[in-house]
């Protein structure tokens, strides 16, 4: 790896001699800083955003950066795999104040890539209800989920419902029409499927949120059932609450991207498939939870009536300000009138390294910490 990032740099530019370079080796990527261009081989990637690369760049002084890759960063994926990863990497480094160039390394040569990403943003809105609605049985399916004070998040032709953050259920169609799988998680909806027939749906709903509630409210702070899905959490506490991002109204985004993408969320890259024993045989056809990789977005209002769209992250995530920028950029292209972007973090998380990646962005970003206290904020 090392001579093969030390023969990129010498593509990138002959009069370069990077046998004296200073490589330092990372768990997934080598880089270095030569007159003042870090050049970055990506070994591995497990997500699919710049925030690293760009961290090692701002930490070293660089004012420009190369990232050299070749499908063997996943796993050996097709070519076309990697060039839509190697398209996301590239708009990102748009968002910066700092040049990111993204080369391809294929048969000895280096192909500048373009950028280019298929996020698909679905504002939660009428349109989005309207949607779902169009499905027979999902009235019902709506009717009980609002009844119950849950949050219904409409992605297409899918509906999942979430109590303080948490998916505790989702649609699905049975025989032409649409029903309700109830639980948190695929175990727990299929242990609902299979041992509690005699319940109703508003029973195992009920039941369900007193679960959460007991956990995420109670004193269980270590619980799974605690930890999980904050960032829609914190978005459900702004959402209720939006002046404390400075903005009048929160509408929240949900996204997706089209068909092929290495993954089960939106920017974590598995290409694995790990084959089912029999023991799994039970998981065909029931799907995983509803990933969110630890943040959630959604477009605020001011009072003049502007809009931003904001980052709601839930960890210390070095690629939060990429992955915002994406949102951005997709946001834009549907025809929003986009006049800038919010990055919330907890304050616990609020590290020099992002706040290094916040003052290198350049695409109109702030950032909000939130106390220790968010989860107490009164709702109503």
């Amino acid at each position: 790896m090392l001579g093969a990032l030390r023969s990129c740099i010498s593509r990138f530019d002959s009069s370069l001699d990077p046998s004296a370079a200073e490589i330092l080796e990372f768990p997934t990527f080598l880089a270095c800083n030569v007159d003042g261009v870090a050049h970055v081989l990506i070994v591995s990637i497990s997500t699919a955003d710049i925030g690293g690369y760009l961290a090692f760049a701002s930490r070293s002084g660089a004012r420009a950066i190369n990232l050299y890759a070749s499908p063997a960063m996943l796993g050996g994926a097709s070519l076309p795999l990697a060039s839509r990863v190697l398209s996301v990497l590239s708009l990102q480094g748009e968002g910066f104040k700092v040049p990111v160039t993204v080369y391809s390394v294929a048969t000895g040569q280096l192909e500048p890539v373009s950028s280019g990403s298929d996020l698909q943003l679905v504002v939660q809105d009428g349109d989005a209800r309207r949607e779902f609605l169009s499905q027979e049985g999902s009235g019902e399916v709506v009717e009980l989920v609002l009844k119950s004070g849950c949050e219904a998040l409409f992605v297409k032709d899918r509906m999942i419902a979430t109590h303080l953050g948490l998916e505790v259920a989702r649609s699905v169609r049975s025989d032409g029409r649409v029903r309700l799988e109830i639980g948190v998680g695929r175990n727990d909806r299929i242990a609902k499927a299979l041992l509690d027939e005699t319940a109703t749906p508003a029973e195992q709903l009920r039941e369900t949120i007193e679960v959460v509630n007991r956990y995420r409210l109670g004193a269980s702070q270590f619980h799974p059932l605690a930890k999980l899905s904050l960032a829609r959490w914190m978005r459900l506490v702004i959402h209720d609450n939006p002046g404390l991002v400075g903005m009048k109204q929160l509408t929240p985004l949900e996204l997706v991207r089209s068909g092929g993408w290495p993954g089960w969320s939106l920017w974590s890259l598995m290409t694995g498939s790990v084959p089912l024993d029999e023991d799994a045989l039970i998981y065909r056809g029931s799907e995983s939870s509803f990933g969110d990789d630890d943040i959630s977005f959604a477009i605020a209002s001011d009072e003049e009536g502007g809009e931003s769209v904001v980052g709601i992250t839930a960890a210390v995530d070095l690629g939060a300000v990429a992955k915002l920028y994406e949102v951005v950029r997709s946001a834009k292209a549907a025809g929003r009138k986009i006049r800038g972007s919010i990055l919330v973090m907890q304050e616990r998380n609020k590290i020099v390294p992002i706040e290094r990646l916040v003052d290198l962005a350049s695409f109109g970003l702030r950032s909000v910490t939130f106390s220790p206290s968010w989860k107490m904020i009164d709702r109503y």
